[in-house]
């Protein structure tokens, strides 16, 4: 309970406190890898199909991200694809139904890690020196506000994607059923 009485702004403190916000910053940076690395590996794939529902983005959520004009930032929130070996950086082939199936369930795994951990970061009040709520406090909505964006990002791209996919796919039963 000493954390209450302490002065974040005299000199001593001041280190202490800088100290206490890099380890913070450090380890929810570590514990949103780890959720990462377990959702990737422990999660079966057939969770993020886009054909799920609970992927699917609805007119008025499309209509949110128009609103705070997510065409003009999206570009700016900085897509960490490369550690998956799928970048969703540059769209590719868009008329190649597996990989537009492969994009979107990249971009589904990308929205379950980054809503999981924008509602874990809290978990950095546990680690010692960054219980005192104006070091968990910043670091925890710091970390809410960065996970959130490509949240919004995803879901924004996953609209637009999840069309395209629809009707390659239809197009691409016509033609096999033709055949």
């Amino acid at each position: 309970m000493d954390f209450l009485f302490v002065d974040p702004f005299s000199l001593n403190d001041a280190f202490t406190t800088l100290f206490a916000l890099l380890l913070g910053t450090f380890c929810v940076i570590v514990i949103d890898g780890l959720e990462a690395l377990l959702i990737r590996r422990l999660t079966p794939k057939s969770w993020y199909m886009p054909e799920r529902r609970a992927f699917t983005v609805g007119k008025r959520e499309f209509r949110f991200y128009k609103k705070i004009k997510i065409g003009f930032w999206k570009d700016k929130v900085p897509e960490l694809g490369v550690f998956t070996g799928f970048s969703k950086r540059k769209l590719g082939d868009t008329s190649s139904v597996p990989y537009l199936k492969r994009y979107i369930m990249e971009i589904n795994y990308g929205v379950v890690i980054h809503l999981i951990n924008a509602h874990t970061g809290f978990l950095v009040l546990f680690v010692p020196h960054c219980d005192a709520y104006y070091i968990w406090i910043p670091v925890t909505l710091v970390n809410y506000v960065l996970s959130m964006a490509p949240v919004f990002v995803l879901r924004y791209t996953a609209h637009i994607l999840g069309k395209i996919y629809k009707m390659k796919a239809k197009e691409e039963n016509k033609v096999k059923t033709v055949i």
